[in-house]
């Protein structure tokens, strides 16, 4: 009898123990340090000028491979193209659950052309804020995941499964350094659930955060391309038949063509939880559709579509592009092409959508030609332990501040991933305004540098909460 309760209270003991030591691996952190660091960090990536093409991403992948080095931990590099190189890097957990993947691409987008107040490639402070290529997209986030990373290797937490820091290439350019890793070195990727960036935590005009934004699905990008073809000859004889205005006909009839409005499970719940931070008439609208069981009512539905964002939110969307036809000023046209952007819903197939375009231009003497496969994906759930973490530290970090979840019209890595059956969640932890996230892939691209330090404290708990090894 003794022994048994010599034995309880030393498990007592154990699990006191246990829980300071987690309640100290978040409060002896010195994230004012931290920032200080990720910020040097991100200077030397700026610098790095990895603008996509060409890429030259292996000088990145050799600033953090530095950073790892110094701090006890390997990296495994690997080449996908000349110059262009993927950085990985692992801390072992117990493997009580799936590993958990930080991933963030070290390429940008080039800066050539555009009329920036400072060199783009020269990381400044002006005003309160780091101005430089890629501070947002993608090299901030890449800098607060390796700064997260090596605070778990400091604090020598215990984690219930491996950590993974996976800094890839050629995001900006179709993939290729994720989907490398993908085909020749999965294993080192492979993952329970993965973050990334796509979604976004929200600044107000005062600066303080009024939204927190979970990307949980991505439309698929597609182009197809149009082709119409007609007799050649002399202008000066004009023939019944021309390729240009064929696909002319073609193009105004696809003009009057939407699909039509619809939720899936991602979008009904973004609905459902942004009507409690909308204007009453736009609030009764995203709640009477989000409720919907069939078709969509239509007095919410125009309600929503008077916002050109929220009417392509609810549907695929496609759009002419690029048109081109002809050779000479004076020669009839053999050839008149048109390109058309579809922004695809996840769970429908590019197939499909061919298939309706062809119906709709109604000419079976068009070509609808499928263009370069950028990847599509189903989305990830829209409950489960990544929603639940990202939540439960969003209200911890800001109390009171609503969680969307939420489909993007953009595309990031996260698409391969969740192709591979990996749920994928984007939430960049830098807050910004609306109108400095527009900066991204344009001038003077810039974050709060009051935005670093709470990045790495949400980023931190986050990861703690995912990862960190609880007492029983």
């Amino acid at each position: 009898m003794k022994q048994i309760r010599t034995s309880i209270v030393f498990g007592i003991v154990l699990g006191f123990w246990a829980c300071m030591s987690a309640a100290a691996s978040e409060t002896a952190v010195d994230y004012g340090k931290s920032a200080d660091s990720v910020r040097e960090l991100l200077r030397q990536l700026v610098e790095a000028d990895t603008s996509n093409p060409p890429g030259n991403e292996e000088r990145a992948a050799a600033i953090g491979a530095k950073r790892l080095k110094d701090a006890g931990v390997s990296a495994d590099i690997t080449e996908f193209a000349a110059g262009r190189k993927n950085l990985v890097a692992r801390l072992k957990g117990t493997g009580d659950r799936k590993p958990l993947l930080l991933l963030a691409h070290i390429d940008v987008v080039g800066a050539k052309g555009q009329s920036w107040s400072t060199d783009p490639h020269k990381m400044i402070e002006r005003e309160g804020f780091l101005i430089g290529r890629g501070v947002s997209d993608d090299l901030g986030m890449a800098a607060v995941e390796m700064e997260v990373f090596l605070l778990l290797k400091r604090a020598n937490v215990t984690l219930d499964r491996d950590v993974i820091l996976a800094w890839t290439g050629d995001e900006e350019s179709g993939g290729q350094g994720i989907l490398y890793l993908l085909k020749h070195k999965p294993e080192s990727i492979s993952a329970g659930l993965v973050l990334n960036e796509g979604g976004e935590i929200s600044l107000d005009d005062k600066g303080k955060v009024n939204l927190v934004n979970i990307q949980a699905a991505e439309k698929t990008y597609q182009d197809f391309e149009l082709i119409a073809k007609g007799p050649t000859g002399h202008s000066s004889v004009p023939l019944k038949e021309n390729a240009i205005y064929r696909l002319t006909r073609a193009l105004e009839r696809f003009s009057h063509f939407r699909e039509p409005a619809r939720l899936i499970p991602v979008t009904r719940e973004y609905y459902r939880a942004r009507a409690a931070s909308e204007p009453p008439r736009v609030a009764a609208a995203m709640k009477t559709v989000s409720e919907a069981k069939g078709s969509l009512p239509a007095g919410a539905l125009k309600v929503l579509e008077e916002d050109p964002i929220h009417a392509a939110n609810l549907r695929t969307t496609c759009v002419a592009t690029v048109i081109q036809g002809g050779t000479r000023v004076n020669a009839l046209p053999s050839e008149a092409r048109a390109n058309i952007n579809c922004r695809i819903l996840p769970d429908e197939s590019v197939e499909d959508i061919r298939k309706q375009l062809v119906k709709v231009i109604a000419d079976s003497a068009i070509e609808v030609k499928a263009l370069e496969d950028f990847s599509r994906a189903e989305a990830s759930p829209v409950q489960g332990e990544g929603i639940d973490a990202i939540k439960k530290t969003a209200g911890e970090m800001w109390p009171g501040v609503p969680v969307l979840v939420s489909l993007s019209r953009g595309a990031t890595d996260s698409r391969f991933l969740r192709a591979a059956g990996i749920p994928a969640y984007g939430i960049d932890p830098i807050a910004l305004t609306e109108a400095d996230g527009r900066r991204a892939h344009g001038i003077d691209e810039r974050i709060p540098v009051s935005s670093l330090r709470p990045a790495i404290e949400f980023f931190h708990r986050l990861v703690l909460n995912l990862a960190q090894k609880r007492a029983s």
